[in-house]
């Protein structure tokens, strides 16, 4: 069951979206959040540097675990860059862990198009491993297109023969950017982001609701490093994977975890009940949410002890 509170904010965020889903906008592309100067909490350090030109966001315990990182692909499409809200999930990684948090702040328009922000992370990842992360355990976290991006690196990695993440956290994963899943029907009035507002059909507006982003290109939707739902999962690290039982693209979720699961992966997942995408991000002072990064923390601390 949602808590009480969960029911309530979701009824705002219904209500606040509704302009945007009667007229089938990418609140990604829609909605700018104010990127203000970031000032670190207190017992924390923060510095940018670059890793083959694109900016690293660093934060950092006082006194960290020197053995151990996050590295954290933030979503929003190619269009949100690296925010408050992302700046947030970022010192939450890093209090959960006592590890410095590297957030990869790659470079964002709505004119970009596969395989641009793709290629930018992988190359700034493995810069990262081969220099400030040589020798460290490494978990990487990534949200909704963040996922996707963390998913094809790691995909790459695996194909050349490179060394994978120890662990990965995925949340909200938009990894089917076919979007062939049943959730898309399901949720189609439930998910209070992208839902269809009631007086639309969903025969009339499928197209809408199954949106084919524009930063596919001319790529196949079904390319496997665009799309890792349908990439096979083989000599992946342990993973754990959240989502909103609400989401329209809930089934990204469900085909994520059906192929790792199905490859020998060491994979949970965990749904909530009436969640909406990203919600332990864009809500976390929600009960639900509460529950998931505690989740997300005991996943944390059972990989980097063996550190």
């Amino acid at each position: 069951m949602m808590s009480l509170g969960a029911k309530i904010t979701g009824a705002i965020i219904r209500l606040y979206t509704y302009k945007y889903r009667k007229n089938h906008l990418s609140l990604s592309r829609s909605i700018k959040f104010k990127n203000k100067k970031y000032a670190p909490p207190k017992g924390f350090d923060y510095a940018v540097k670059e890793f083959c030109g694109t900016k690293v966001e660093i934060l950092s315990p006082h006194v960290p675990d020197a053995l151990c990182a996050v590295v954290h692909f933030h979503g929003g499409g190619s269009t949100q860059t690296m925010n408050g809200m992302y700046r947030r999930v970022a010192e939450k990684l890093s209090k959960l862990s006592n590890a410095t948090v590297y957030s990869i702040d790659y470079r964002t328009g709505e004119e970009l198009v596969y395989p641009s922000v793709h290629d930018e992370c992988y190359a700034a990842y493995a810069n990262l491993i081969a220099t400030d992360l040589k020798g460290k355990k490494i978990i990487a976290v990534g949200d909704s297109f963040g996922a996707n991006v963390l998913l094809s690196i790691c995909l790459r990695l695996r194909d050349r023969r490179l060394p994978l993440p120890d662990a990965i956290v995925s949340v909200s994963c938009c990894i089917d950017l076919a979007a062939t899943g049943s959730s898309y029907q399901k949720n189609c009035y439930r998910d209070p982001l992208y839902s269809l507002p009631k007086n639309q059909s969903f025969e009339e507006h499928e197209k809408d609701i199954r949106r084919i982003i524009r930063y596919i290109g001319d790529t196949s939707p079904y390319d496997k490093y665009l799309s890792p739902a349908y990439a096979e999962y083989t000599d992946f690290p342990p993973m754990l994977i959240q989502c909103g039982e609400a989401e329209t693209s809930e089934s990204d979720n469900d085909m994520l975890y059906e192929k790792a699961r199905n490859n020998g992966v060491n994979v949970k997942m965990t749904k909530y009940y009436g969640m909406w995408h990203d919600f332990q991000y864009l809500t976390p002072f929600l009960k639900e949410s509460k529950q998931a990064w505690r989740e997300i923390g005991a996943f944390l601390n059972s990989i980097l002890q063996q550190c």
